[in-house]
């Protein structure tokens, strides 16, 4: 069978891994050239060397930062966010249960919770396993992209660090907008007024003193409002309906074919978007989330009202005074958790290529594809093919079986494909054992 052959590649592979752990990858021309280094790309590159090992040296992949997952350890750690929301089945690797092995053979902390969503710091120590164990810091890039031209065999990839070729691109950037409500448009960005996107709790020692408003239903919010709180600020969070109460960012049957089927016999784009934005529904929490809020509230600590701000005067030399919901509302500092919109054109490298778009999210084809172009998309602006989950770890996977069998031919959703015993391991660098 050929997965079998497959896996006998992959031990071959794993064997002689250890030869490039110090190289980094130069402006060569490549086979697959995968834009952005977050949980989605590491998942897509993953996929790709299960399927064939032999890329091993064709794919480049092209980062600002030249590391993978700087930006998600960046957003978890200004927010301080200790677990995962999804459950521990979804991750980066190819097999749905590596990482529950992982954490069991090297007796890492669970977190106890329902559904025993990750610790961020297990799922961190993972997914750079991963990274080690396939010897994947050898591909990446330091490098911002700045043009993709079509070509008659492929791409031409322009970046900060020089152009080169590839037959193939994957974009797996994080391309979106924050939303910013109305009344904060013009003094978005100030001391006082600040995007979820850009606070950083690591550098707010005390808040002793200050009233704190928090905007948005979402986790992002409740994290943020127990930011505020531990650094012995008052809070008032506000939101505009009451809190929903939700384990995952979507219902599990949007997962499988309980909710998918509908959503794939239909074929209308723009009422596929209709489904997605209505399946997602704005900001949730899950239960232990709302637990640690109500007690907070409970104690006189955390104030809620359910409103919206309607204006505001956002003086530089005195308080924030706000309206809500027709209500006066005095604050030092308010927190806008109010998300992010995915949105084509967030970067003009994509941007140009996008003819056909609904709402800015593009129509890609069943393998994720845009157009004919030799370009696939993952991530959220992947919804309108895969459905509101498109833009975490369960999204990144199935997108990555799909760019997988374009890309190779093999489909890895075979079920001969098994989990070889503790392949994932810490201190092991391009072995397999």
């Amino acid at each position: 069978m050929f997965i079998l052959a497959i896996e006998t590649q992959r031990n071959r592979f794993f064997a002689r891994g250890g030869r490039n752990e110090k190289r980094r990858a130069t402006m060569r021309d490549a086979e697959v050239c995968v834009v952005g280094a977050g949980p989605h790309a590491l998942t897509v590159v993953s996929h790709l060397l299960t399927a064939r090992p032999s890329l091993r040296d064709g794919i480049v992949v092209v980062d600002p930062s030249g590391q993978w997952l700087r930006t998600w350890r960046e957003q978890f750690g200004r927010l301080e966010i200790g677990v995962l929301r999804s459950p521990m089945v979804h991750h980066p690797d190819v097999w749905p249960g590596s990482l529950a092995r992982f954490t069991s053979d090297h007796a890492l902390k669970r977190s106890h919770l329902p559904y025993d969503p990750p610790l961020t710091s297990v799922f961190d120590s993972f997914c750079s396993a991963l990274v080690d164990q396939l010897d994947l810091d050898s591909m990446l890039c330091a490098a911002s992209v700045g043009e993709i031209q079509t070509e008659r065999h492929g791409c031409r990839v322009t970046t900060s660090s020089g152009s080169f070729q590839a037959r193939q691109v994957v974009w797996a950037g994080n391309t979106a907008h924050p939303i910013v409500p109305e009344p904060f448009s013009k003094p978005f960005g100030t001391a006082s007024i600040q995007h979820s996107s850009t606070i950083d709790l690591r550098n707010i020692p005390t808040l002793d003193g200050e009233h704190i408003v928090v905007v948005g239903g979402g986790l992002t919010a409740g994290h943020l409002v127990l930011g505020a709180l531990k650094r012995s600020a008052r809070v008032t969070l506000v939101t505009r309906r009451p809190i929903v109460e939700r384990n995952f960012d979507v219902e599990p049957g949007w997962l499988g074919p309980r909710f998918l089927e509908g959503f794939e016999c239909q074929r209308n784009p723009e009422r596929r978007l209709q489904m997605v934005l209505s399946a997602r529904g704005g900001g949730s929490m899950p239960g232990w989330m709302c637990q640690r809020l109500e007690s907070e509230i409970d104690a006189g600590r955390l104030a809620h009202v359910v409103g919206s701000i309607e204006s505001g005067d956002f003086s530089d030399t005195g308080p924030l005074e706000l309206c809500v919901s027709g209500q006066p509302l005095e604050a030092d500092r308010c927190w806008l958790a109010t998300g992010t919109r995915p949105h084509f054109c967030a970067d003009a490298a994509l941007a140009a290529h996008v003819n056909r778009q609904v709402d800015g999210i593009p129509v890609l084809r069943q393998d994720l594809r845009l157009g004919r172009r030799s370009m696939y998309l993952t991530g959220r602006l992947a919804a309108i093919e895969l459905g509101p989950a498109a833009g975490n770890l369960w999204g990144a996977r199935v997108a990555a079986l799909r760019i997988t069998h374009a890309l190779t031919g093999f489909d890895l959703r075979d079920d001969a494909l098994e989990e070889p015993r503790s392949r994932i391991r810490l201190g092991q660098k391009g072995r397999h054992k």
